[in-house]
């Protein structure tokens, strides 16, 4: 992806908001001619960090502070497809912050006509490096975010009763699906999840309308990996990310 800086500055502050934006490029759209689901939420977790570098708060900070932020969460709601070579407007805002924990919202959109392209909201979570243990926000960084109590994806699905049988997708961790802290990218879950419902329904990715994430434990290189999926009474498709029967992550996968 490419970054479009404004005015000299990698982002902008308006009040509690931060917008930039980025081009879709050529190898991250799909058979569909749209923008793949995954590289949305990548744009989304990425928005986050272009943030935290806009505060000063960098890489080398949170080394020499011995933390991270991890994702706990993501719900993201897809609205419209995001064409190749479009621009896209990336704006984010934090509507929570305690003591170990921070709620952003993400909205994106066509800089060209405005029209709204996904939103997502993501639970990030502030951990030691060494523990990855729960740690509380320094006062200094809490300081320089400030909360604006708007929902960028306000819809919550809820599954059912189960009303068929699941269906099982099994794959191995690649390198290529690891991140930085090596192990598997918050984006590459909601691929995985979105395989896992087109092999299960025959229908492709586009017509996915919505995930929602919960993360519980890392997924490592090597690592032998059962995407459960179960449609439900509601719609809604149920899912569990296993290794050896433990589960990873949920999800909640909704399509229109």
């Amino acid at each position: 992806m490419q970054l479009t800086p404004g005015s000299g500055d990698m982002l902008q502050a308006k009040k509690s908001r931060f917008s930039t934006q980025i081009q879709v490029r050529s190898y991250e759209v799909g058979a569909d001619g749209c923008l793949h689901h995954g590289h949305l939420a990548r744009y989304a977790l990425h928005a986050g960090n272009l943030v935290t570098q806009a505060l000063g708060v960098d890489a080398a900070w949170y080394e020499a502070h011995g933390t991270f932020f991890v994702v706990r969460g993501l719900r993201i709601v897809f609205e419209s497809g995001a064409r190749d070579e479009e621009t896209l407007s990336i704006e984010t805002w934090l509507s929570a912050a305690r003591r170990v924990r921070g709620y952003r919202e993400v909205r994106i959109s066509s800089a060209c006509d405005g029209r709204q392209i996904a939103g997502a909201q993501l639970d990030w979570v502030y951990v030691d490096r060494a523990t990855l243990s729960p740690a509380r926000m320094p006062a200094e960084m809490v300081d320089r975010l400030q909360l604006e109590a708007e929902n960028a994806c306000p819809q919550v699905w809820q599954a059912g009763r189960p009303v068929g049988a699941p269906h099982l997708h099994q794959r191995v961790v690649e390198h290529r699906e690891l991140d930085v802290l090596r192990h598997v990218n918050t984006a590459v879950y909601l691929e995985w999840c979105e395989q896992a419902w087109c092999e299960a329904t025959g229908r492709a990715p586009a017509d996915v309308r919505g995930h929602q994430l919960e993360f519980l434990r890392s997924a490592v290189l090597g690592d032998a990996i059962t995407v459960v999926s179960r449609p439900t009474s509601t719609g809604v498709w149920q899912q569990e990310i296993q290794r050896a029967g433990e589960t990873l992550a949920t999800n909640l996968c909704w399509a229109g």
